[in-house]
């Protein structure tokens, strides 16, 4: 992605305007100092902290419609201003704010173009799975509605990747072209070997999964701090604080998606939600009633149908579907 930066530099990162900077950081393409000035810069009141919060919501907007591949300006417009709102801190800030919100528009606009004319995108449609073979030989599934982009000359130049959304890789072995993912906040890079990469923006945080081979898993702000994962583990970063940890896999479930296979020991009913949404792309709404109510079942390959019916004999449940929306409610447990 291309960044225009606001910001005036040197060799001694003098007289810098670190909001100029931002865009740069929200991308990972800022330095090790770099990044070091703007957290300074954020530490140092609360009112650029509500900058940064603000400009960082445009950017995130500003993702939005580059994913969509085309852009309404009126409407982004109104949805920056709208984002803006919070920041009251005097007509220079709001002035400030509006020229980053002006180069992530110049941003988006470029990125869109660069998608367009010398890079590939690919998308699974809304509600099923697509499976894909890569230009360097490595095989991808994407789940409902997940999106990869990468530029001209993957395979042979490079093997970098953006993914918006849900992705299993089986990554053909490289060791001259390591293969790296953009998973919005999160980098994971590798060589060969399989893992599944979760990144959804409805989501807290970014899990990775491994089931063969070794994967480097870090946040862009901070890569120092990077974590190797091993067969076994799953990886997650919390996009809030980059706090990133590390646990034993444990069941199936964060890759239930593409194998079909469910399983739940005394699972909270709001993680078992998140499963089925991420495994049969339907919404689901829970009363607070039933939010902690525990499920212990294993399903292979069933059909949500069959799922629902075994969760509302097992919880005296009730559920309704009205198209791909489903409320679940009861008394509680």
């Amino acid at each position: 992605m291309c960044v225009i930066v606001a910001g005036i530099m040197n060799n001694e990162y003098q007289h810098i305007d670190p909001v100029g900077l931002l865009p740069k950081v929200f991308a990972g393409e800022a330095t090790p100092e770099e990044n070091s000035l703007v957290e300074d810069w954020r530490a140092a009141n609360p009112e650029n902290q509500a900058e940064y919060d603000a400009i960082r919501k445009l950017w995130n907007l500003s993702g939005v419609a580059a994913e969509q591949g085309e852009i309404d300006l009126d409407a982004e417009w109104r949805r920056m201003e709208s984002a803006m709102l919070p920041v009251r801190s005097g007509k220079s800030v709001v002035m400030r704010i509006m020229q980053i919100a002006a180069s992530l528009v110049i941003v988006t606009l470029l990125g869109v173009m660069a998608i367009k004319f010398s890079g590939n995108t690919e998308k699974a449609p809304a509600a099923a799975i697509a499976s894909l073979i890569l230009p360097d030989g490595t095989s991808v599934s994407l789940n409902a509605g997940s999106v990869i982009t990468y530029k001209k000359g993957f395979g042979s130049t490079h093997r970098v990747l953006n993914l918006k959304g849900e992705a299993w890789f089986e990554v053909k072995k490289n060791p001259e072209l390591p293969f790296t993912i953009s998973a919005g906040e999160a980098n994971i890079r590798v060589t060969g070997t399989k893992f599944n990469v979760k990144a959804w923006r409805r989501l807290n945080d970014v899990r990775v999964t491994v089931t063969e081979g070794t994967v480097n898993f870090y946040n862009k702000i901070e890569p120092e701090k990077e974590i190797v994962l091993h067969a076994g583990e799953t990886g997650i970063m919390n996009k809030s604080t980059r706090m990133m940890t590390t646990r034993a896999t444990g069941n199936s479930n964060d890759i239930s998606w593409k194998t079909g296979i469910i399983d739940f020991h005394d699972t909270p009913l709001s993680e078992v939600a998140e499963v089925l949404t991420d495994t049969y792309h339907r919404k689901i709404e829970l009363d607070p009633a039933v939010l902690n109510c525990p499920v212990t079942v294993r399903f292979e390959n069933r059909e949500l149908d069959a799922v629902l019916n075994v969760l509302r004999s097992t919880l005296n449940l009730e559920i309704t579907i009205k198209g791909k929306h489903i409320t679940i409610s009861g008394k509680g447990c």
